[in-house]
């Protein structure tokens, strides 16, 4: 187990510390629509009336983009609420095997999205990075929780007789992660066009 948690350590730290240097780019999202500079985007976001608050500029992203943003946030919906269901039946009428059975479920939904998440990483440029950067850096600070959570869930349900109240917390804890996964992907969605 101990190894099996330092060789997922190792591959989170890689996997995050590959982002933000903007590795990405490759591939689709060139020679497609790209963001513009963030000092132009200044200078083209005024102020909204009687609001009082700067608009922002929102970044330009082609179709396929788009299509992948609402499928990472439908499987992270999906998630959060086969996450919501292993809480609500972690109760008196608890079996450890449904247990195991919705966590392969959540596990197998979890690496589609995280998939999907990664080519769509990929596919956008450096000025879209850029733009965005605030977003990409929350979504994968929740990716890293969302994959220890699982080991945490892993760890719970190691046992013969699990204990059903540690697996509903758990359980919850990763419905909120999604959650607020599910609203990252919500935000990046209305910050483009």
């Amino acid at each position: 187990m101990k190894k099996h948690l330092i060789l997922m350590s190792i591959f989170l730290l890689t996997a995050v510390a590959a982002f933000p240097q903007g590795k990405g780019g490759g591939g689709r999202g060139q020679g497609r629509q790209q963001a513009q500079p963030q000092g132009q985007q200044r200078q083209q976001g005024g102020m909204q009336s009687g609001q009082g608050t700067m608009e922002r500029k929102k970044v330009r992203i082609h179709s396929e983009q788009r299509q992948q943003i609402q499928e990472c946030r439908k499987t992270a919906d999906g998630i959060r609420k086969q996450a919501r269901k292993m809480a609500q039946t972690s109760g008196k009428n608890f079996k450890a095997e449904e247990a195991r059975e919705q966590r392969n479920q959540i596990r197998n939904q979890l690496q589609t999205m995280q998939q999907e998440h990664e080519r769509l990483m990929q596919g956008l440029d450096s000025g879209q990075q850029q733009a965005l950067g605030e977003r990409i850096q929350n979504m994968n600070q929740l990716r890293q929780q969302m994959n220890t959570q699982l080991m945490q869930m892993n760890s719970e349900l190691d046992p013969p007789n699990p204990d059903p109240e540690k697996v509903s917390v758990q359980a919850r804890n990763m419905e909120q992660t999604m959650e607020r996964w599910r609203k990252e992907y919500n935000a990046l969605s209305s910050e483009t066009e």
